[in-house]
C-alpha cells in the first residue's frame, strides 16, 4: 500500500514538473531561428570551407605540405622563358603555371593549417557551410581555371625549350672539344722542333741551375765559419 502511494507521487511529480517547465516557456520569447529565412551570425574566426583565388597562386605547394591529412593535391608546370605570368596581388613573380588544385573537404579536418603558411593569401575558409551532397566525388572542388588545350600547350612549349637548350649545350660541348682537339695538335707541332736546339737550351738550363747552387753552398759555409769563430771568440773572452 505504501509503494503503491509513493509510486504515485512519483507519477504526479514528474508529469506537474515537466508541464511546469513548458507553461513557463509558453510566455517567453521564442529563440529558434527559422532557417533558412532565418541565420545565426557566425563567430569572426570560424572554421568552415575552403576557398583558392587561384589568380594569386603562385604553386609553392606549401599548403599541399601542411595538409595533415593530405585533402589538397596540386599540380604545376614550369614557364618558359617567353613565358610572363605576372604577379599576385601580394607582388609575388608567378613563374609556374598551376594546372591543378583540387581540395578534397570530404577529408578536411579543418584546422586551417594550410591557409597560415601560405605567401600570398590566396588559401582561406569562407563562411560557407551548405555544400552537402550524396556523393562523395562530389566534395572534390577543383580551383585550376586552365583547360586541357593551355595544358597541353604548355607542356608542348617547355618540352621545346628543353630539347632546344640540350641541343645548345651539346653544340657548346662540341665546340670546346674541337677546341681542345686544336690546341693538342698545336702543341704537338711546337714538340717537334730539332733536339739539339732543346738539348742546348736545356744544357744552359742545367749549368744555370748547378752555379746558382754553388753560390748558395758557399754563401752557407760562410755563415757557419762565421758563427764558429764568433763561438770560440766569446770562449777566449770568458778564460
Amino acid at each position: 500500500m505504501v509503494k503503491a502511494l509513493s509510486d504515485t507521487y512519483l507519477t504526479f511529480k514528474t508529469i506537474f514538473t515537466g508541464m511546469g517547465i513548458t507553461f513557463r516557456h509558453l510566455f517567453t520569447k521564442s529563440v529558434t531561428v527559422q532557417y533558412p529565412l532565418q541565420r545565426d551570425v557566425l563567430p569572426e574566426r570560424v572554421r568552415l570551407k575552403l576557398h583558392v583565388n587561384i589568380d594569386d597562386c603562385i604553386g609553392c605547394r606549401l599548403c599541399e605540405r601542411a595538409c595533415p591529412v593530405e585533402c589538397i593535391d596540386i599540380g604545376t608546370i614550369k614557364s618558359t622563358d617567353d613565358d610572363d605570368l605576372g604577379e599576385t596581388s601580394t607582388g609575388h613573380k608567378k613563374k609556374l603555371w598551376v594546372d591543378k588544385f583540387d581540395i578534397d573537404m570530404a577529408k578536411c579536418c579543418y584546422c586551417e593549417l594550410c591557409v597560415h603558411p601560405c605567401p600570398t593569401d590566396c588559401i582561406t575558409m569562407v563562411e560557407e557551410y551548405e555544400y552537402s551532397t550524396y556523393d562523395r566525388n562530389d566534395l572534390i572542388f577543383p580551383f585550376s581555371d586552365m583547360t586541357p588545350e593551355q595544358i597541353e600547350e604548355a607542356n608542348r612549349k617547355l618540352e621545346e625549350e628543353a630539347e632546344a637548350k640540350r641541343r645548345k649545350k651539346e653544340e657548346a660541348m662540341l665546340a670546346k672539344k674541337k677546341k681542345a682537339e686544336a690546341q693538342a695538335a698545336g702543341g704537338e707541332a711546337e714538340g717537334d722542333k730539332p733536339k739539339d736546339a732543346a738539348s742546348g737550351g736545356s744544357a744552359e738550363t742545367s749549368g744555370g741551375g748547378d752555379k746558382e747552387k754553388a753560390a748558395r753552398r758557399a754563401e752557407r759555409e760562410a755563415r757557419r765559419a762565421a758563427r764558429r769563430a764568433e763561438r770560440e771568440a766569446k770562449k777566449k773572452s770568458e778564460e
